[in-house]
């Protein structure tokens, strides 16, 4: 049976995915090394999981692969965890900043306006000389 990742009971904050990758393969006495072999893996993906730095490991596909792979084989509840994922990158979106428009955005709005209106201006003259 699949041990649950996620203590629903705790009032503690949530733990991290990597953290709880990380602590599961220490309380099987795995090295990185160790689990990447037996994953047919890279130790640096693993070490990037347990770290939480998913941009380096590709998209969500790739990650949620990576997690579901790992997690079987620290007989962890995969989709517990990836569900925690999703919650862990949504809140991590919820920290980026939009910039406002920027000045190069305005400049290819005005551009955009006055090839507008000189594509006007050419279709009027072309009309009023051909009548």
């Amino acid at each position: 049976m699949k041990e649950s990742t996620i203590n629903k009971a705790s009032n503690e904050p949530l733990a991290s995915v990597g953290s709880l990758l990380k602590e599961a393969r220490e309380k099987r006495k795995l090295s990185l090394e160790d689990a990447a072999a037996k994953l047919f893996s890279d130790p640096d993906i693993l070490e990037d999981l347990e770290n939480n730095i998913f941009e380096k490991l590709g998209g969500n596909v790739f990650i949620k692969g990576y997690i579901r792979n790992y997690s079987k084989l620290l007989d962890l509840d995969s989709t517990e965890l990836i569900d925690l994922l999703a919650n862990q990158l949504e809140l991590e979106e919820e920290k980026i900043v939009l910039p406002k428009i920027t000045e190069h955005l305005v400049a290819l709005r005005i551009i955009a306006i006055v090839s507008l209106i000189l594509l006007l201006v050419t279709i009027l003259g072309m009309y009023v000389s051909h009548n």
